[in-house]
């Protein structure tokens, strides 16, 4: 079967979960390729399994001689099916102008795409996102006479619900990566919930071969985040903790990521006196990052609600943490508790909760044995719910059903 997936950008460290199920989808025979909206990412730092798929990804200019040459192709081809095109994302858009004029840039970039699926066999188009990747992808299989299908991650989703249900309606399926967002979809207005489908993201199944953590040693409990320095993140409340952390329990913290925080996470974690035990890694590719979880007891996931709605679905660093058997510590938010359960595969504090989450270290400090009994029953976890060859193929065999 001939795939195209689309995505918003690419290479992007941070959405390496959609390119993975490329790979698989190539792993599993299918002819699979990218498309990515933005212009490529020259400066990302980029994953070595990613390599592979850098001839396979592709994008056109927003405007220029093969998109403008599409959309005069397709206009006189299809009129009416462009013209209703265009009429549904007005309306749908009325009333969040600035998100409108977003997807009428990249419309004539869609149609180009849409004239591309259609030249190159392309038997389905999947969008890795609700937002821009699905409008993308909805315009190009109207056009290429296609089916299509989207993921409901998490940003995606509540962020905006403009042409959400629209959407949805054409598409063959729309994969949610969590129970908590087909509950919230289903209570979406004109949202069709016969269309939905729980299939997670995950991780690669050799991840579970990690050893075990040892024992706290003389340098006390390690403690890692991995993730952007966002708000939404939470990292400062982390910091906080820390700071609560007993003066006589020995520990050890390391961030790996970067963002718009970053200067002022390290002023942060210097104004409260952490300077000589917290190290700022920067951000870095998935080797280091997967030496790092090696190296680590416990991994923080202090995630609040961000601006604008954005917020965090299950973030696939908890399931590469508890698949290394690690302990991890997460914020009850979203689709979180789904694969972090207090007492059983983790701990969870409320969002923004300093003193929480230091609590929450301290036990792991303290009773140890038992963490590292609660981080094995979390790698268990992943090996039932969350590998990534077992959830693409699922994936993949929907796209399947849709094209018979």
């Amino acid at each position: 079967m001939r795939i195209l997936v689309v995505v918003s950008e690419f290479p992007k460290l941070t959405e390496t979960f959609a390119y993975r199920n490329v790979v698989e989808y190539g792993r599993l025979g299918h002819d699979a390729r990218i498309f990515h909206i933005k212009p490529f990412r020259k400066a990302e730092i980029v994953h070595g399994f990613i390599n592979e798929l850098l001839p396979r990804a592709f994008t056109f200019p927003f405007l220029g001689g093969r998109t403008l040459a599409a959309l005069l192709a397709e206009t006189l081809r299809r009129p009416g099916l462009m013209a209703r095109l265009v009429a549904q994302i007005a309306v749908a858009h009325r009333r969040e102008p600035r998100r409108g004029l977003a997807v009428a840039a990249l419309f004539p970039k869609a149609v180009a795409l849409g004239r591309w699926c259609r030249t190159n066999g392309v038997q389905h188009i999947h969008a890795e996102f609700a937002g821009h990747p699905a409008n993308a992808a909805l315009i190009a299989s109207r056009l290429a006479e296609t089916e299509f299908s989207f993921s409901a991650h998490a940003n995606d989703i509540f962020v905006s619900q403009a042409l959400l249900p629209e959407k949805a309606r054409k598409a063959a399926f729309v994969r949610s990566i969590s129970a908590y967002n087909i509950r919230w979809l289903t209570r979406l207005a004109g949202f069709p919930a016969d269309k939905l489908r729980l299939i997670r993201c995950g991780v690669v199944r050799e991840t579970l071969d990690a050893p075990a953590p040892n024992p706290p040693a003389t340098d006390g409990l390690r403690i890692l985040y991995v993730g952007s320095l966002i708000r939404k993140k939470g990292v400062a409340h982390l910091l906080d903790a820390l700071a609560l952390l007993p003066a006589d329990m020995r520990w050890q913290a390391r961030i790996v990521g970067g963002g718009d925080l970053a200067k002022a996470l390290q002023t942060q974690a210097a104004d409260l006196g952490l300077s000589e035990k917290v190290r700022f890694d920067g951000p870095q590719p998935a080797e280091i990052v997967a030496e790092a979880y090696r190296d680590s007891h416990v991994l923080v996931v202090p995630s609040i609600p961000g601006e604008n709605g954005r917020v965090e679905g299950i973030p696939v660093v908890l399931m590469e943490a508890m698949a290394h058997g690690r302990a991890v510590v997460a914020s009850n938010l979203s689709g979180i508790p789904e694969l972090v359960e207090p007492g059983r595969t983790g701990w969870l504090t409320p969002p923004g909760d300093a003193p929480a989450i230091a609590a929450a270290l301290g036990e792991i400090a303290r009773n140890w044995d038992d963490a590292a009994a609660i981080a094995h029953a979390g790698r268990g976890r992943i090996a039932d719910e969350y590998l990534i060859e077992e959830n693409a193929a699922a994936l993949a065999r929907e796209m399947e059903r849709s094209c018979r």
